[in-house]
């Protein structure tokens, strides 16, 4: 047993019993996956799946977060173009997929503005701080991932907006009910989101415009 496990181990016990070491040993628990390699949404995961109705507590959850990022090593040159912290792709590989889709439907004869859309979602509010931003981000990630799990990418345009580029037939009624679901549930008690389905411009050349505005 490694001492990421016994980590674990320790904080299935303070969630249900000792909550006065919660926090040392949330911090103990973001520390070694870091060390081991593990990433914070796996992480994160393993401590819902011991909580009571898999709602860890925010102050345990804060803890794993910051001793995670003190933890981790730095990635190199961003290889795999992912937020470390919160999963999500990066802006610019957003741009590089949508791209590849131009590219491809240039040689295929479909139009990406008819096959593809932007599913958005942008926050009610900023958090107070970074950290509580990032952690909203996990939820929305997450959320956005299961509703359009079919060749999705899901990026983070701004602090407080993200999005999934995915099929336009995935983005019906049934997907965005999807989504309003698991959002609801992820951002309890904060303001609704707004959710809406961005179409893709017919020409390549303005996607640059339609990202810019998105990143605003």
């Amino acid at each position: 047993m490694n001492d990421y496990d016994v980590a674990t181990a320790a904080f299935a016990r303070a969630v249900l019993g000792d909550r006065e070491s919660l926090v040392d040993v949330a911090l103990v628990v973001g520390a070694s996956a870091a060390s081991h390699g593990i990433s914070l949404v796996e992480a994160i995961e393993t401590m819902a799946d011991l909580s009571p109705g898999r709602e860890p507590p925010y102050v345990a959850v804060r803890s794993v977060v910051e001793a995670w990022t003190g933890s981790a090593p730095s990635p190199a040159a961003d290889a795999d173009c992912h937020d470390p912290l919160t999963a999500l792709t990066s802006v610019p590989h957003l741009r590089t997929r949508l791209d590849d889709v131009y590219r491809q439907a240039g040689h295929r004869g479909w139009e990406p503005a008819v096959s593809h859309v932007l599913v958005v979602v942008e926050l009610g509010r900023r958090g107070a701080h970074a950290l509580e931003d990032d952690l909203w981000g996990l939820e929305v990630g997450h959320a956005l991932a299961v509703a359009f799990p079919a060749h999705e990418t899901v990026a983070r345009l701004a602090p407080d907006r993200f999005t999934a580029f995915t099929h336009a037939d995935d983005a019906d009624a049934v997907g965005l009910a999807v989504l309003a679901r698991l959002l609801r549930e992820g951002l309890a008690g904060e303001p609704e989101p707004r959710v809406w389905v961005e179409r893709l411009p017919v020409d390549a050349d303005a996607v640059t415009w339609l990202l810019s505005r998105l990143t605003e």
